[in-house]
């Protein structure tokens, strides 16, 4: 018998407070929800105890869930220096880990999020798609949770 392995997919959503993930398998079309969760950023660090938070939290989600692709919403608006310690550091650490680990990295650019990658038609509404597909899962189901299963959804 041939059996394909499971594809298993991480998207995360970096913000200036919070790291959202959701870990999905199946495929784009079909996807399973594994987990999701919300984490909050550490108040009163310092940029280096931050990105050691950093790499212990994102290594821990990695351990946690061995996925074989890891993607993340890349933007590149209102940038200031918080959201650079905040968000690009911790895109910066979650490369390097996958690097080590040999894990499949991306980024997604909010603009590539088509209703066409999920075959749905122009115009769909892609947070009413992910409720459909994947259910609503509170706490923290929200357009961060949705916009981290998108990212996730696409990597199957």
């Amino acid at each position: 018998m041939n059996q394909s392995k499971i594809m298993t997919s991480i998207g995360f959503n970096f913000t200036s407070s919070d790291i959202y993930f959701v870990v999905v398998d199946g495929t784009t079309t079909a996807p399973n929800l594994i987990s999701k969760n919300k984490i909050s950023l550490p108040a009163n660090h310092s940029i280096p105890e931050t990105v050691d938070w950093f790499e212990n939290e994102l290594t821990a989600i990695l351990n946690n869930f061995n996925p074989d692709r890891v993607s993340y919403r890349l933007t590149i608006n209102n940038v200031t220096n918080n959201y650079v310690h905040c968000v690009y550091y911790a895109q910066a650490v979650l490369n390097l880990l996958c690097h080590r680990r040999q894990i499949d990295i991306c980024h997604t650019s909010p603009a590539s999020i088509r209703p066409n990658k999920f075959n749905q038609p122009n115009g769909t509404n892609l947070d009413q798609y992910v409720d459909n597909v994947l259910g609503t899962h509170p706490p923290y189901w929200n357009r961060n949770m949705r916009n981290s299963a998108l990212v996730a959804m696409l990597q199957l």
